[in-house]
């Protein structure tokens, strides 16, 4: 099936609205497919009349013309319709007690809330700049345009000869040629003519449908936050249910990581204190170093690597005694000794 196949079976889908033509011979179908169905007020049941405004703001237009109706209408009760062109209405008038009757009698009174009624000649197609005559579902329309405006309408029961051409052509002020006049078909649009519309006029006439939609967008976004904020928690408990999960799963590896790192300090600690030569050692090297076997230890003291000796040596050579050490120990030092023949010694002891 081809695009345009395609569009016109949707086109056929939803906007395939019944719409129906009344005119003095009475009702029938109109073969066009519209979004709204539409009661269509034959050509030769209304009235027609082009009218100025440019006078008038555009706001008040609307209001202006309503005023003039019941001036131009010789209807008891006026059934009307009106397009814009600029400052230009083109203006459309009917008896609306010989519609409303047959409206109500046919098939479309179930439409009433949604049907549309418009004049004929909105239904077909706009004509550029001229004299033309338009064949209408009943009889014949000459119309006269100028600069897009349809600025006079004539209905005629019967095809217009020359002679009622010429009279028509001459009352616009043209040439009577009737060689100019161009013949259209009746052949009706699906959309019929419609008057600029302003944002305002927009907003106004949809009002209710924008309402229901920001509430409708406020509703899905609002929906949408909170749909959010209840997966966030959900993920957030399924997270803390997960990380509690892995806790006691890693409990053991925790502790015995915590076990071991203990043991790695009291193993260093215990490192620490056997790399500390034994005191039986540190004398044994003291004793092994002094120069003079008459040499005796008075007093003896050893702490965090420092060792204090008193010794006491009758044959005392105190340079002998502290070069000797030397060769053994870091750091030698000569303390006070108060006791002849004696001398105290402060060693620094290596790991």
């Amino acid at each position: 099936m081809s695009i345009q196949q395609q569009f016109a079976s949707l086109r056929r889908r939803f906007f395939n609205r019944p719409n129906a033509i009344q005119t003095r011979a009475g009702v029938a179908a109109l073969p066009i497919a519209s979004a709204h169905p539409h009661w269509v007020v034959g050509r030769d049941l209304c009235l027609y009349r082009q009218e100025s405004f440019a006078n008038v703001p555009r706001a008040r237009r609307d209001a202006a013309l309503q005023l003039k109706l019941p001036v131009w209408s010789p209807f008891a009760n006026t059934g009307h319709h009106w397009v814009w062109h600029e400052a230009q209405a083109m203006i459309w008038l009917w008896d609306q007690d010989q519609v409303a009757p047959r409206l109500a009698a046919s098939d479309f009174a179930g439409y009433a809330d949604s049907l549309r009624l418009r004049p004929e000649t909105v239904f077909y197609p706009r004509r550029s700049d001229g004299v033309c005559v338009q064949e209408c579902n009943q009889g014949f329309e000459l119309q006269c345009w100028r600069e897009g405006v349809l600025d006079d309408s004539l209905w005629l029961p019967e095809r217009p000869d020359d002679a009622r051409l010429g009279s028509f052509l001459g009352r616009q002020g043209l040439a009577s040629e009737t060689g100019s006049v161009s013949w259209q078909p009746a052949t009706p649009i699906a959309d019929p003519w419609a008057s600029p519309v302003t944002v305002r006029q927009w907003l106004a006439a949809n009002e209710w449908p924008l309402a229901v939609c920001v509430l409708a967008i406020l509703a899905a976004a609002a929906l949408g936050f909170e749909a959010r904020y209840w997966k966030a928690l959900a993920s957030a408990a399924d997270i803390e249910a997960e990380f509690d999960a892995r806790q006691q799963e890693l409990a053991p590896v925790l502790a015995a990581r915590n076990e071991m790192v203990r043991l790695q300090q009291r193993i260093g600690i215990i490192a620490d204190i056997l790399a500390q030569p034994s005191q039986a050692r540190i004398m044994a090297v003291v004793d092994g170093a002094l120069p003079s076997a008459a040499a005796r230890f008075q007093r003896w003291r050893y702490q965090q690597g420092e060792l204090r000796v008193l010794v006491e040596d009758p044959e005392l050579d105190t340079v002998a005694t502290i070069e000797a050490l030397e060769e053994h120990f870091a750091q030698v030092e000569v303390g006070p000794s108060a006791q002849q023949g004696s001398i105290e010694l402060v060693l620094g002891v290596e790991p």
